[in-house]
């Protein structure tokens, strides 16, 4: 599988695992980070927790409602990205999965 069928095949593949309402990308690295696989989506959710407000610098405490939400959310993602590529055990460790959420 060369790289733009398997951006496209992992693609897919997130988007049919549940995330189509997401703006999900997919990307391959550059230069020296030729073999790498960037994947970045953007979650929309009602906020319904206990999180703060965010700091000067835009980061926020996230209570653990959010960081478990946060946990599965990437898990299914990268376990959806591993299969989709067909990647080796040691090639699927080159992949880099990048979760951004935002209320709705």
């Amino acid at each position: 599988m060369d790289r733009k069928q398997e951006t496209t095949a992992v693609k897919r593949a997130i988007i049919q695992a549940g995330f189509e309402n997401n703006n999900v990308r997919v990307t391959h690295g550059k230069g020296t980070a030729w073999g790498w696989l960037h994947i970045h989506a953007d979650i929309h959710r009602t906020p319904s927790c206990s999180c703060g407000a965010p700091d000067e610098y835009g980061r926020r405490k996230t209570c653990e409602e959010c960081k478990k939400f946060s946990r599965e959310c990437y898990n299914r993602i990268e376990q959806v990205a591993i299969q989709a590529s067909e990647r080796s055990a040691y090639a699927a460790e080159q992949m880099g999965v990048d979760l951004g959420f935002f209320e709705n």
